[in-house]
């Protein structure tokens, strides 16, 4: 309850009273009596109960960067009495909100709006409230804390990206892709029959009407299992800025796994994230921290060979501060039947793409340009 302030006041009218007494100082009396007079003043106002609830209210609690967000603070004092010089405090993230009531009458409520910064990828915590009761000058203090915590999540920000259709061939419950094929699930058109074509495929009615043998023409449908690998090393990249373009880069991938209902593995680092539905995937990315020395793209590969073997797709999202050289030996790493994508977040690269053995690289300086890049490459 007593600040340092207040000790250090307290230690001085100690020795001010000393010196008055041993010496005879009249002015070291009266220093000592005005410490004295102090503590007695602290002590009256930080004494006192309180009983107060509190409720926070954000909205909305799911933003991207960038957008608004806002919320209410509400304090309630449920006794009769009056409560007096309350100082309310509550953590948004790393700040302090404070606000300063003079006094609330039993009964009463007041108000408090705030906002909060999104200008940072984050999960931002508001609350708890605290109540601070003391002096003006600081001498003493009593903190009490009132109600619970709210947490807002800031998204990254992510763009549509073409369907990333490799996988297994045949599946009923893939998505139909532009390849024609001469036996698969999702029929087509009829064409004329040629030399070599399976009989089994011709369609006898139309071929008895027409006067000529006509076969089914199919197109081919593929189930992908799709595994996004980031590399949360920030050695891997240039700057913070860089890394939270390659958080974008995986969330833009993932999202759109998702919204082609492709199986879906999400890696950060060594860490494998649960992508049960785009509203909980993005607040864990939101959550997603830089580290230092440590879960680079060799880490998310290692998890990803044993929780993800059978992945017919692999996106890899790593920064500029890694080799291209790199990159490719450790994609290759994956799987021999996975078709390998790269984002490399570079704001100083130009937008493009190359194809180095199996491997797409694909250059990201900006997220617009990562829609561009990657139909480019799977097309």
């Amino acid at each position: 309850m007593v600040t340092v302030l207040g000790w250090t006041v307290g230690a001085l009218g100690v020795v001010a009273w000393v010196a008055g007494f041993v010496w005879g100082w009249q002015e070291m009396m009266v220093i000592a009596g005005g410490s004295l007079l102090l503590g007695a003043i602290a002590v009256a106002l930080t004494l006192g109960r309180l009983d107060l609830s509190s409720t926070i209210e954000v909205s909305p609690s799911r933003v991207v960067v960038g957008e608004r967000a806002a919320g209410a603070l509400t304090v309630t004092n449920k006794r009769s009495r009056t409560a007096r010089g309350l100082r309310v405090e509550m953590p948004v993230g790393k700040a302090i909100a404070a606000y300063s009531l003079a006094s609330l009458k039993g009964g009463d409520a007041t108000d408090e709006l705030f906002i909060v910064p999104t200008n940072r990828r984050a999960v931002i915590s508001v609350g708890p409230v605290a109540t601070v009761k003391g002096d003006p000058l600081g001498l003493m203090r009593r903190t009490e804390t009132w109600g619970g915590v709210e947490e807002i999540y800031v998204h990254p920000k992510t763009v549509p990206l073409s369907t990333m259709a490799a996988g297994l061939i045949r599946d009923m419950e893939g998505q139909a892709t532009p390849q024609l094929s001469p036996s698969d699930v999702a029929f087509h058109t009829l064409r004329e029959y040629v030399a070599g074509d399976d009989r089994r495929h011709i369609h006898w009615k139309s071929s008895a009407k027409i006067g000529n043998l006509m076969v089914r023409q199919y197109v081919d449908t593929r189930r992908s299992h799709v595994a996004v690998l980031l590399s949360i090393d920030l050695d891997d990249y240039a700057d913070a800025d860089e890394f939270e373009l390659g958080v974008s880069c995986a969330a833009s991938a993932a999202m759109q796994a998702l919204r082609d209902e492709q199986t879906l593995s999400l890696f950060a680092g060594g860490r494998q994230l649960v992508a049960e539905n785009p509203k909980r995937m993005l607040d864990r990315f939101s959550a997603i921290e830089a580290t230092r020395g440590a879960g680079g793209l060799d880490h998310a590969l290692t998890a990803a060979r044993t929780l993800a073997a059978d992945a017919s797709v692999a996106v890899l999202c790593v920064g500029s501060a890694v080799p291209i050289a790199n990159v490719r030996r450790s994609a290759t790493r994956m799987s021999l039947d996975a078709t390998g994508i790269v984002l490399r977040a570079d704001f100083e690269a130009k937008p493009g793409y190359q194809v180095i053995g199996t491997t797409k690289f694909v250059n990201v300086p900006a997220l617009d340009a990562l829609g561009r890049g990657v139909a480019a490459v799977i097309s």
